[in-house]
């Protein structure tokens, strides 16, 4: 990274809610119509909007990576289509903070900041991409993990468990029920919310039925016999979901690693001291947006500084490295996998262990 990208982000970073209040503030004064169409909340709505879309023209910058922000934009684009914004809201309010960073940061670090957001400005102009279905019905999985949404969507939480507990009974593993059902469905469930086709309460409803059957599951898995590894599993500061993260400690627990699942949003401090308490073999940081990847690199800083730090593994994953894995190896991660599977394979290559070791009993050792 550049000084001059690393001033640009800095500043982005640390100014975000207070230039996203300018940016909205211009937007509604030159088209009221915005205002008229989101109701008294209209600002605030904006502001929030703006200050994440400056979080992740921060991450782009520091990482040297504008596609970054013009993929977050174009997916923002597609969400506030489905909310029913008007087609040209968000192209103007790029326009306004475009403005906005020209006039109050310094000359360079500004026009570094605007060429992102005039590319992706173009960008919207091309229109949104095409997004691949999550869930297709055409599968024995797909078809699943449909049934179990909907048993989710109709809050029927008791039904939602059968499905799947019926599906683990007839023979299909507990991995392949957590990659193709579990995780698809949670992801769906996602969207859904993103695009206002279901509110905050039905989504907290679906992640905490998704949780107890997660658990369900790891009872019935097959284990294999511990190994006298131990991996400790943290989300980043800052990220909120874990759903993904549980999943891939539940894999190495399976597998027959001692697994310490930290959770979301872990300081970075205790991160380092429960790396050293629990004696890590392996660490295993998951970030889910682009806006968290100066989290990730700080925090790998950090571990890497400490005694303990210095010679553990670590692992990284997450939605917010989709595109730019390669990012994990430049901030001194050890290696990075996109799905649980991936990850114990390539665990168990960084502490040496063999991958062929034979399962024990069923259930938690």
């Amino acid at each position: 990274m550049s000084e001059l990208n690393r001033m640009a982000a800095n500043i982005i970073l640390h100014s975000a809610r207070a230039l996203a209040g300018y940016a909205a503030g211009d937007l509604l004064e030159s088209q009221p119509e915005f205002r008229e169409s989101a109701g008294p909340a209209a600002f605030q709505r904006w502001q929030n909007l703006l200050a994440q879309c400056l979080e992740e023209l921060a991450a782009a910058i520091a990482t040297s990576r504008p596609q970054l922000f013009v993929e977050h934009v174009r997916w923002l684009q597609s969400l506030l289509a489905a909310r029913g914004e008007q087609p040209l809201a968000l192209q103007t309010a790029l326009d306004c903070l475009e403005r906005v960073l020209a006039s109050e940061l310094p000359e360079a670090p500004a026009g570094v900041a605007a060429g992102v957001c005039r590319e992706a400005g173009e960008a919207l102009k091309q229109g949104t991409a095409d997004s691949a279905p999550i869930m297709t019905p055409e599968s024995v999985f797909g078809r699943l993990a449909a049934s179990y949404l909907l048993a989710l969507m109709e809050g029927d939480r008791t039904r939602a468990m059968q499905i799947v507990i019926d599906a683990a009974e007839a023979g299909h593993t507990v991995q392949d029920l957590y990659l193709q059902v579990l995780l698809p469905a949670q992801e769906e469930a996602g969207r859904m919310w993103q695009a206002a086709e279901i509110n905050v309460a039905e989504e907290h409803f679906a992640t905490a039925t998704t949780r107890m059957v997660m658990a369900q599951l790891r009872g019935r898995a097959l284990a294999k016999g511990p190994n006298g590894k131990t991996l400790v599993a943290s989300a980043v500061a800052g990220n909120q979901h874990d759903i993904g993260l549980q999943a891939v400690a539940d894999f190495f627990e399976i597998d027959g690693w001692r697994v310490i699942q930290l959770g979301s949003d872990m300081p970075v401090h205790d991160l380092v001291q429960a790396v050293a308490f629990y004696h890590a073999d392996l660490l295993g940081l998951s970030v889910c947006l682009h806006g968290q990847l100066t989290t990730l690199k700080q925090t790998i800083e950090a571990v890497r500084s400490s005694e303990s730090g210095a010679a553990v593994k670590i692992l990284t994953g997450g939605r917010g490295l989709t595109g730019v894995s390669e990012l994990a190896a430049e901030f001194g991660a050890d290696g990075y996998a996109s799905d649980p599977i991936k990850a114990v394979a390539l665990g168990n290559a960084l502490v040496g262990l063999s991958s062929d070791r034979p399962h024990g009993e069923v259930g938690v050792s």
